[in-house]
């Protein structure tokens, strides 16, 4: 009984691949917003909006691998403006449900960021800070007669600076083209 389980789980994930051309490269813009909670006495919350540009690519129906840079702005407090980039590095574990012309994928997200926020009033430089860390998210990508796609997805980054911790979430909607 083991050997047969075994052979047909060896079987089925070997041929999963082939029912359908989920493999490839895409290519994405977007919107994303970033909200940002400084952990310390008290707390202060503020967010930032902007772009978003990733590159991805698909392996199988399982697993893919993104790269993203995004750009936001926003109010810090007061007249102190925030100007913030992400970089991220990640991949992504689903599974990609194929139906007549259209897929779905959703997706949890483990990967690598690296976040640089510059604060500024009235077009002077307040200073800046960055730091780097892993980070999860969850997402789902539908895909349109099998090169058109949506993606959206929510990120979790705990970052920390001069005993401050930041937790910042980000959510982002790309559409974008599968090569």
């Amino acid at each position: 009984m083991k050997l047969a389980f075994t052979t047909l789980l060896t079987a089925s994930l070997l041929s999963a691949p082939v029912l359908a051309n989920n493999e490839g490269h895409r290519i994405g813009l977007g919107f994303n917003s970033t909200s940002i909670e400084e952990v310390d006495t008290p707390s202060h919350d503020y967010s930032a909006r902007g772009i978003k540009l990733e590159y991805g690519y698909e392996f199988n129906h399982i697993v893919g691998v993104n790269l993203s840079y995004s750009k936001a702005s926003g109010d810090y407090w007061g007249p102190i403006e925030s100007d913030s980039t992400t970089f991220k590095l990640d991949t992504d574990i689903g599974y990609t449900f194929n139906l007549d012309g259209f897929s779905i994928k959703p997706y949890g997200v483990i990967g690598f960021a690296t976040f640089k926020e510059e604060l500024r009033a009235y077009g002077e430089n307040l200073g800046s800070w960055d730091d780097s860390s892993l980070f999860i998210g969850t997402g789902v990508r539908g895909t349109f007669n099998d090169h058109f796609y949506a993606d959206f997805r929510a990120d979790f980054i705990n970052l920390e600076t001069e005993n401050v911790d930041h937790f910042v979430d980000q959510f982002s909607l790309t559409v974008g083209y599968k090569f």
